[in-house]
């Protein structure tokens, strides 16, 4: 069995012409590879902030604007798991089918290389340099506040090299890097992993943007990286409730004076993950639509392994939850050539043994079906 078999020839094969739906953060990041393979016919987008905006050169429509002209183009959604179910319902209503008018981008990503030109093209992976923190988050998605003594730490240079190596010898692009933590500033190698990152593989590599909560500023050598080799900073901005506006301002002008793309992101939900404290208990038929709703991207590498969710791994980086073996692809029996690299993609569009993860069972995850959010950033005091 395969989920790479949603797009068929008849609809798909030697396109050349798009329409992209969602231009937020998913969109932004989607945009530079796609249009690079693709000519984009229009940009659209339900917001009102975003409509009648220019990017090169295409000014983002509204769907009442771009609703005569859909039916001519495919359109490739390229919104978070929660608005695609909108959109779609939209797309419904002007008589548009799913998966021949228009499909969702992890899908499309997955699927279209694959098939058409023969890529393992994989939409986004994580990288952890370190799980220190600036933070103490009760409601961490990592749940690094709860990690057992002594597991958290930084990754050694080395490793993380070791790591990327034998990705991408098992990946031929990557749509999306993130760089993560804990705080991703506070590595002490950071400098060498920007250049390592840059020189070695950054043409393999769409967006690279490193995750801060925005309360280290960085040296100018390291902005001088960032602008060099195209990368990018996503702010996590919770200083409506915690007390750091001044220093937020001050990297966003760092960011500006080097012209360095950067998302300031406020007014964020945290979702309720139960875990590890008030755990879900979904089983059975039940585990595997919630698998299904909460459709991860956070797919993280680490231990020349690619995980498929990021919470999984820092619940058993972190001793919480049991190592299961499903949870991940061994890049190392790939490049031996004891597993298939598709294997990297049947993963990824969640073509797991039994329909879910365990953790799923016990985790509330990102999906529609979890409508239970938490106190942003709420401190613990630290031991």
């Amino acid at each position: 069995m395969t989920k790479l078999n949603n797009l068929e020839d008849k609809y798909w094969s030697g396109l050349e012409k798009i329409v992209i739906f969602g231009f937020g953060r998913q969109g932004k990041k989607m945009y530079p590879t796609l249009n690079r393979d693709f000519d984009i016919v229009a940009i659209v987008d339900n917001s009102s902030e975003k409509q009648g905006k220019q990017v090169d050169g295409h000014t983002i429509l509204s769907f009442d604007q771009a609703e005569d002209f859909l039916h001519q183009y495919k359109i490739i959604v390229t919104t978070s798991q929660y608005y695609y179910q909108m959109i779609r319902e939209q797309l419904y209503s002007v008589g548009l089918t799913e998966n021949i008018d228009f499909v969702m981008y992890q899908q499309f990503v997955t699927e279209w290389y694959y098939k058409y030109r023969n890529k393992i093209n994989v939409l986004k992976t994580d990288i952890s340099l370190t799980t220190l923190c600036t933070l103490n988050c009760e409601n961490c998605m990592q749940f690094l506040p709860y990690w057992e003594k002594g597991r958290r730490k930084e990754n050694s240079l080395e490793e993380i090299k070791e790591n990327v190596d034998i990705y991408f010898k098992c990946v031929d692009y990557l749509l999306d890097l993130d760089i993560v933590g804990g705080e991703p500033f506070l590595y002490s190698d950071l400098r060498k992993f920007i250049i390592y990152i840059g020189e070695k593989y950054r043409g393999r590599i769409g967006y690279v943007g490193f995750i801060t909560n925005g309360m280290i500023v960085p040296e100018d050598d390291i902005l001088e990286l960032l602008k060099e080799y195209s990368m990018d900073v996503s702010i996590s901005d919770y200083s409506e409730d915690i007390d750091y506006k001044h220093k937020i301002d001050q990297i966003c002008e760092k960011l500006e004076k080097y012209k360095i793309s950067y998302m300031r992101n406020k007014h964020i939900d945290w979702f309720d993950f139960g875990f590890p404290k008030n755990r879900y208990l979904y089983e059975g038929e039940d585990a595997v639509r919630h698998m299904q709703c909460c459709n991860s991207i956070e797919h993280i590498l680490d231990d020349k392994k690619l995980f498929y969710c990021g919470l999984e791994w820092s619940a058993q980086k972190g001793g919480l939850f049991p190592i299961e073996e499903k949870a991940y692809v061994d890049l190392e029996k790939m490049v031996s050539g004891e597993v298939e690299r598709k294997a990297i993609l049947e993963m990824i569009m969640a073509n797991i043994e039994g329909g879910y993860m365990e953790f799923c069972k016990v985790c509330g995850g990102f999906g529609i079906d979890n409508n239970n959010r938490v106190e942003t950033a709420k401190q613990l005091k630290k031991a």
